[in-house]
């Protein structure tokens, strides 16, 4: 796999491959071959915009070694068989990572397959779920024949990238071009930054809608059946001629806007006082008695008193307290902030914590601050750190969307690492669902 992954992954879907696939899924051999097109391309930018995450690397890493070890490689037709033959679990994560990268535009993304190659939208679904763990699976094995790390594993991904953006077809590009760029100019133009920072290449993927309803806008009515004829020669071109040339009107994005550097793990923060609410399955953390902040722009915030931001602001007013040099110390947990169950979306009542978060970083405008995101230790270890990442991300985002300057804050996942709670009861998962910050700067 040392020259084109695209090459790589191409040549292991053989005929043979399309014509169990055609079998499983109850389409014709063309019509799969055609979908195969834009499913093999469409997974590898999507596994690539994933590893730009915080802590999505070390993730796909251990995710790609599984799959290789886990045999996903034998014979991958049987992945979308019923029969026991194989891993049937592996076509459900293939979906749910796939699904996990491109958020509300997955239903709108399988469509478009579907459209423009005469399958049905189910029958791309399964074809996308077989491909995810066949290439982790290809990635597994050149990371074993490399003696790849996790870092070596992202680097050689980052090498990719030209040659996947440009293999996909049919306006799918516009998923995950120009994210390098929507975050341009927002710390010089405050005006701006609700907008600018609301989208990072975290969240290209799932914000992408603009770009895909210029292209539907600009299409006639017919051009599903314009598409097709496209796809038909580009299919045949794909598997029988080659990659294509790269296509320099594709940028190749980059994170800017978070920490994708390797970060120390947090240490556990120190759990506050409260009660587990088996109704919201939230953890309601005591705050303290009301007290009023005076920030030094003259905004006034009623908080309790032992809350995160009377620390956070405690911590930056006092000319005593410094930054320290070791990682492992100064972070606060969140005590307001809540996502929905197995999701990234904040709750509305969370957004009055992250307000209070933003003035204070307006009144203090030499601070930054970094961000962690943990899991309980519920479900599979890989999956909790991808989803402590979104979390992460999501609060980043959030804060960015209430003006606070791009750069100042920063995230990373760190999934079920670093409990404060021990994780045998429900109170105690609770807790360990959270967001932690860190003073970086003052």
């Amino acid at each position: 796999m040392s020259q084109n992954l695209v090459e790589t992954v191409k040549s292991h879907f053989t005929g043979d491959v399309v014509r169990q696939a055609s079998a499983a899924v109850g389409e014709s051999e063309a019509g799969v071959g055609a979908a195969m097109g834009g499913v093999i391309p469409l997974v590898l930018a999507s596994l690539l915009n994933r590893a730009e995450q915080p802590g999505g690397s070390t993730a796909l890493w251990g995710m790609a070694r599984e799959a290789y070890e886990g045999g996903t490689l034998a014979n991958p037709a049987a992945l979308l068989s019923t029969d026991g033959a194989a891993d049937s679990s592996w076509l459900s994560r293939g979906g749910d990572l796939l699904r996990s990268v491109l958020g509300d535009r997955y239903g709108s993304t399988t469509d478009t397959i579907a459209t423009t190659t005469g399958v049905k939208s189910s029958s791309v679904s399964s074809l996308l779920g077989m491909a995810v763990p066949v290439v982790l699976g290809l990635l597994g094995r050149h990371s074993a024949e490399n003696s790849l790390d996790a870092h070596g594993f992202g680097n050689f991904l980052t090498g990719q990238k030209a040659s996947v953006m440009s293999a996909l077809p049919f306006g799918l590009s516009s998923l995950f071009a120009g994210a390098s760029s929507m975050l341009g100019g927002a710390a010089a133009a405050p005006s701006s930054a609700a907008t600018a920072a609301s989208t990072t290449f975290a969240n290209a993927a799932r914000t992408a809608d603009r770009a895909a309803d210029v292209v539907e806008r600009a299409a006639p009515s017919r051009w599903p059946w314009l598409l097709l004829l496209l796809l038909a020669a580009a299919a045949a071109w794909y598997f029988l001629r080659g990659n294509r040339p790269p296509d320099t009107a594709a940028p190749v994005a980059t994170e800017t806007a978070l920490d994708t550097t390797t970060a120390v793990a947090a240490a556990p923060a120190a759990a506050p006082t409260g009660r587990y609410d088996a109704a919201s399955g939230n953890y309601l953390y005591e705050v303290g008695a009301p007290t009023e902040l005076k920030l030094p722009d003259g905004t006034v915030l009623k908080v309790g008193s032992s809350s995160v931001e009377s620390r956070l602001y405690t911590f930056l007013n006092d000319p005593a307290q410094k930054v320290s040099d070791d990682k492992t110390q100064g972070w606060m947990s969140f005590d307001r902030l809540y996502f929905a169950t197995g999701k990234s979306t904040l709750t509305p009542e969370s957004q009055a914590q992250l307000r209070n978060i933003a003035a204070i970083l307006k009144a203090f405008p030499n601070a930054e601050l970094k961000l962690g995101g943990y899991t309980d230790n519920t479900g599979k270890a890989d999956a909790n750190l991808l989803l402590s990442a979104d979390r992460a991300n999501a609060a980043l985002k959030a804060l960015g969307g209430m003006g606070v300057a791009v750069g100042r804050v920063k995230a990373e996942g760190y999934g079920q690492e670093h409990p404060i709670a021990p994780n045998d009861t429900p109170g105690g998962r609770a807790q360990n669902r959270r967001i932690d910050v860190r003073v970086t700067k003052k």
